[in-house]
């Protein structure tokens, strides 16, 4: 979803820069530090973890703050991209926190034929998921929705991941229509 997102946002800041048009305001990088920060670091533990037993036995804590402080990133950008991002990546972080993964519905995985993704989670392969069951809290919000398309591969994705998706396609929109319409027009152009 997010692939489409991004893609979708081009095409639209594209048209809106080809009308001499902006979509929205325009997003500042330099904002988002604080989020670059948390996705930097997290998947240093994600990719750190397996050799590091401190991050492996502590993986979900570090897991759910670091999606937190990711969020905190995006909102403080204020950019209507950035809080959607934000809000997203702040219901996956709760989850998180309250179950030690992202819980993934094991129906959902088999309806898009990811057999393989749900061996790895049931043998407690992955760092990130886990299997959705009755104890599992605030459910609605794990990874439970089946999404495909002609451009990405069949996923399984959350609330907050369409939150995320959203908020990309707003941020790409945005800077997409503000690079491109900030060009040297030809008089022709105009």
């Amino acid at each position: 979803m997010t692939t489409e997102g991004i893609i979708l946002g081009v095409c639209l800041g594209l048209l809106m820069a080809w009308k001499n048009k902006t979509f929205l305001q325009e997003p500042h990088f330099k904002n988002l530090i604080v989020a670059g920060t948390g996705a930097a670091l997290f998947f240093i533990a994600l990719k750190a973890a397996p050799s590091v037993p401190f991050l492996a036995a502590h993986f979900s804590t570090i897991h759910a703050l670091l999606l937190f402080i990711m969020a905190v990133g995006c909102v403080i950008g204020r950019h209507p991209g950035y809080v959607f991002a934000g809000i997203g990546l702040a219901l996956n972080g709760a989850v998180v926190a309250l179950n030690g993964a992202m819980p993934v519905e094991a129906n959902a995985l088999l309806k898009i034929g990811d057999s393989r993704a749900l061996t790895l989670i049931t043998e407690g392969r992955v760092l990130t998921h886990s299997l959705a069951n009755e104890a599992t809290r605030l459910r609605f919000l794990g990874d439970r929705f089946c999404f495909s398309s002609a451009v990405s591969s069949a996923k399984v994705m959350s609330i907050g991941d369409g939150f995320i998706a959203f908020g990309l396609f707003l941020f790409v929109a945005s800077a997409t229509s503000y690079l491109f319409g900030k060009a040297d027009h030809h008089a022709m152009d105009k």
